[in-house]
């Protein structure tokens, strides 16, 4: 009688050599499930330092914005910019009723403050409208991707603030926005779909303050 020196399970002598090419082949699946393991460990490791990398980049940056706070970082708007902006449908709605002054330098109606949305170097901006480019009871907020390059509006929400989230979907930092009434409260979130920011999730609730 011979022992499996995998199982342990008494074999005949007529089975030896069956039996150790068994236990060869059971040890080396072992060895290649645990390469497996280790391998999605380490991919999954990586991920979580990168993810942490990218946050920690710009963690000092502003995160929420509001129309009557200032900005940390408040810059010009830059002329490019300015242009993508009221080819808005909701801009040129606003200022097609408002009188030479406001339409002649409309740059004064807009604050802009900086932001990384995603892993690169690129400088992307979050603007706050200022009357008439506001709501009765919120403010405007567009949220311009690449601005020093290619600008391009990616979001336009209105609330009371627009806060710029850590976590990310396909590489860009989440967006959510809130506005409250005496009663109600709503909140909703913001996620890259590859061109631009989408509703992810919206939530009402009631005003308990």
């Amino acid at each position: 009688m011979l022992e499996c020196l995998c199982s342990g399970t008494p074999v005949t002598r007529s089975l030896r050599t069956p039996v150790i090419s068994s236990c060869f082949g059971v040890e080396s699946a072992r060895m290649a499930t645990a390469s497996k393991m280790v391998s999605v460990f380490v991919l999954v490791a990586v991920g979580v330092l990168v993810a942490q990398g990218q946050n920690a980049k710009f963690a000092d940056e502003q995160a929420v914005f509001r129309e009557d706070e200032p900005f940390q970082r408040t810059v010009p708007l830059p002329p490019n910019v300015l242009q993508v902006l009221l080819q808005t449908k909701e801009i040129k709605e606003a200022l097609a009723s408002e009188n030479g002054q406001q339409k002649d330098n409309p740059a004064h109606l807009f604050r802009a403050g900086e932001v990384h949305l995603s892993a690169s170097d690129d400088v992307d901006l979050v603007v706050v409208g200022t009357s008439p480019l506001s709501g009765a009871d919120n403010s405007w907020f567009w949220v311009v991707s690449s601005a020093r390059l290619a600008p391009r509006v990616v979001l336009w929400a209105s609330g009371n603030y627009l806060k710029v989230m850590g976590s990310r979907t396909n590489g860009y930092r989440n967006i959510r926005s809130f506005w409250a009434s005496a009663s109600t409260t709503k909140t909703s979130e913001y996620h890259f779909n590859g061109k631009e920011y989408t509703l992810w999730k919206e939530s009402w609730g009631k005003n308990r303050y």
